[in-house]
């Protein structure tokens, strides 16, 4: 294994050393015909295939800095002719260039007088665009101005206070905007634009105390009052609940608040009132009123039905494999010849299931309105379907067309499968869990949905 490691090193190295002498080939004849850029790309690549190349490195020397000096060129006319920012990018294209072929160990000159050169003109302008982002800011083209401090911050990154004005040209539209949305009571979109501001700068204005007055006003308070149970089975009512409870609060929103039935009863003892009994409209409406809610959500449990199957049974045909001992008349020594026979195995199976159906309501208090109202109707069922086999399952094989052994290999695994297969059903406890998650989940997702058309 060592040897097959080290042979792949050696064809490796080989492999860079004959494709650097075949770029190096190449650029010689390219310097020959006056194609500096060519020449200098070539030399190039022989580098990266072997940095140890002589002849690339003196080659990547002198057609590097011709073709540097020719950049160095254009950087001199686009200073003397042309304007700033041309200067500034191109001598950019000059240190690139620099730093890439650093890169391949051979250092180009640039002459000093150039980079003071280039120190100057860039000093320029950063006082052009420093000059045309106030400019724009006072105009309040604010998407216009950030460009320009955004430009000056990758060029001099604490250039005067740029920073501070790239953030004022980013935050200020976004915190106008929240405030207008703010005013016309779109408290949702306000907060989102307060919270863009703050991700920015945490303390831009007043930005902190007016997402929280968003909070406070576009809140939406819901009472989760009691559900009803229409079933014969009890204390569905209240697990239903506990579990809308549950999904509700995680609902992953700050302008929604869930008031349930301890904290009702709590405020309604303040009254001498009790919450039992509270099962009509016009009562619940009285008592979400009175907690300071919005809106209410009821719900009654509708029908639940919970069926524990019976286990069925059928007997399937099946080959068993087996070994017999014989002997070689030729060789003299024994083998094994692999011989099949019909058997018999059982296949069971068996299913669980529990059905629910629930209503719910979500009532607005102003109007007496219904938002929401839908009847959720889920099931959750569980099967199993396994084999037993008194023998050596392992060895068995199925049963093919006209008392034939089945090879097929999947159809054996399927086989292997059903032997192995769980055999017990979840009890119907943990599925009714199940079912009232699924139903609650569903739930708590529209009045989640609800919640983010009313409060904009």
């Amino acid at each position: 294994m060592k040897n097959i490691y080290v042979f792949a090193l050696i064809s490796i190295f080989l492999m860079a050393c004959h494709g650097s002498k075949y770029f190096t080939k190449m650029a010689v004849k390219q310097e020959t015909a006056g194609l500096t850029t060519e020449a200098a790309n070539s030399y190039y690549n022989a580098l990266l295939k072997k940095r140890t190349n002589i002849d690339a490195q003196i080659g990547m020397k002198k057609n590097g800095q011709l073709l540097l000096n020719q950049m160095l060129g254009e950087f001199a006319r686009e200073k003397s002719f042309g304007s700033n920012q041309k200067a500034v990018y191109a001598f950019h294209k000059v240190r690139d260039y620099k730093s890439k072929i650093q890169g391949v160990g051979i250092t180009l000159d640039i002459a000093e007088f150039y980079v003071q050169d280039y120190e100057n003109v860039k000093a320029a302008y950063l006082t052009e665009l420093y000059e045309a982002g106030t400019s724009l800011l006072e105009q309040e083209k604010f998407a216009e101005a950030e460009t320009k401090f955004s430009e000056i911050r990758t060029l001099e990154p604490n250039y005067k206070d740029s920073k501070d004005l790239a953030d004022i040209a980013f935050m200020e539209p976004l915190y106008s905007a929240a405030v207008r949305a703010m005013d016309i009571k779109h408290y949702r979109e306000a907060y989102d634009g307060f919270n863009k501001v703050m991700a920015r700068k945490v303390d831009y204005k007043d930005a902190k105390v007016k997402s929280k007055e968003c909070i406070e006003k576009g809140t939406y308070t819901i009472a989760l009052l009691p559900f009803e149970n229409a079933t014969s089975s009890t204390g569905l009512d209240a697990k239903v609940s506990a579990y809308t409870l549950e999904a509700l609060i995680s609902i992953n929103d700050p302008f929604l608040r869930i008031v349930d039935r301890e904290h009702i009863q709590a405020i309604l003892q303040e009254q001498k009132l009790q919450l039992s009994g509270v099962v009509d409209e016009a009562t619940a409406v009285s008592v979400g009123q009175l907690v300071g809610a919005q809106a209410i959500l009821t719900g009654t449990v509708l029908n639940y039905n919970m069926k524990n199957g019976q286990l069925r049974s059928a007997t399937r045909e099946a080959y068993e494999a087996y070994k017999v001992k014989k002997l070689n008349e030729q060789d003299g020594k024994y083998y094994y010849e692999t011989r099949y026979k019909p058997v018999n195995y059982v296949e069971y199976s068996n299913s669980n299931s529990v059905s629910l159906s629930f209503q719910y309501k979500m009532i607005n208090l102003q109007t007496g309105e219904l938002i929401k109202t839908e009847i959720i109707e889920k099931s959750v069922i569980d099967q199993v379907t396994f084999g037993k086999y008194e023998g050596n399952a392992n060895e068995l094989y199925p049963a093919g067309n006209n008392n034939t052994v089945n090879f097929n290999q999947q159809d054996r695994r399927s086989l292997v499968s059903l032997m192995n297969a769980r055999q017990e059903l979840k009890p119907t406890g943990e599925m009714s869990n199940e079912l009232f998650n699924v139903v609650s989940n569903q739930l708590s997702n529209q009045i989640g949905g609800a919640v983010q058309k009313i409060v904009q």
